[in-house]
């Protein structure tokens, strides 16, 4: 059972132990209302934490020493090409998260992305802020159409998908296993959609990443783009090197 099974049934004790508490005048009726409204926070709360593999398990790191470096959003038509060459030149493979309706408007990117060597996986169709909100037919169409898609450009089944935002939740774990799918997340954030890429915070990237490190970036955003270059330059001079998952 996930975390997320272990900690209902044990709320659901508590509520029940609450309610006989209730019944024989032993606590207020306010209680195991209370109960409901901290549960519910706490959810929402782990909902947004992929790294504590609550609802669905994730890898967060590679198995080796080596640090992977992801790409989520694209492809962008200007700055993934940039992200590319960048990548070719250096001599580094990475993984890039890709919403299905960039792919269908740059196929062409999505075919140079794979015959460069770098992984790709599915971001759903639509990457909605309300991603969170979705279930059932609606969640299994947004994220299996962008998978889809890559499945026709590669010509092999894509399996590894990152959920928008990083937000999992009882309904989008059961697509994943119902899929069979693969959730890829991260052990180290960026941020770069917050803060641009400043020198400041390339060398504070390069400090705080590790052997095994999942490093999550968007290739749509410039200072990313930009800062690449120093930020491989800067972890390999720490003495690591890049790879990507063993498939």
């Amino acid at each position: 059972m996930s975390k997320f099974h272990w900690s209902l049934i044990i709320f659901l004790l508590l509520e029940l132990g609450l309610w006989i508490m209730v019944a024989r005048g032993m606590s207020s009726y306010a209680s195991p209302f209370i109960l409901i409204f901290v549960y519910s926070l706490f959810l929402f709360a782990m909902s947004m934490m992929p790294g504590v593999n609550f609802f669905v398990k994730a890898q967060n790191h590679v198995a080796s020493d080596r640090v992977m470096l992801t790409f989520d959003d694209g492809p962008h038509p200007e700055l993934t090409p940039l992200t590319l060459d960048i990548l070719k030149e250096k001599q580094v493979k990475a993984m890039f998260f890709l919403i299905g309706k960039n792919v269908e408007a740059h196929p062409e990117l999505v075919k140079r992305i794979i015959a460069e060597g770098h992984m790709v996986g599915g971001h759903t169709y639509l990457h909605e802020p309300a991603f969170g909100f979705k279930f059932g037919s609606a969640l299994d169409k947004d994220i299996m159409r962008a998978q889809n898609l890559l499945t026709d450009l590669s010509g092999k089944e894509e399996v590894y998908f990152r959920p928008p935002f990083g937000v999992t939740n009882p309904n989008v774990a059961q697509v994943i296993k119902k899929r069979g799918l693969q959730m890829i997340g991260w052990s180290l954030r960026t941020y770069d959609t917050a803060y641009d890429f400043d020198s400041l915070k390339v060398q504070k990237v390069i400090t705080q990443t590790k052997p095994g490190d999942i490093v999550l970036m968007h290739e749509r955003v410039k200072s990313t783009c930009e800062a690449l270059p120093e930020l491989i330059d800067g972890i390999r001079k720490r003495g690591m090197e890049f790879g990507v998952l063993s498939q």
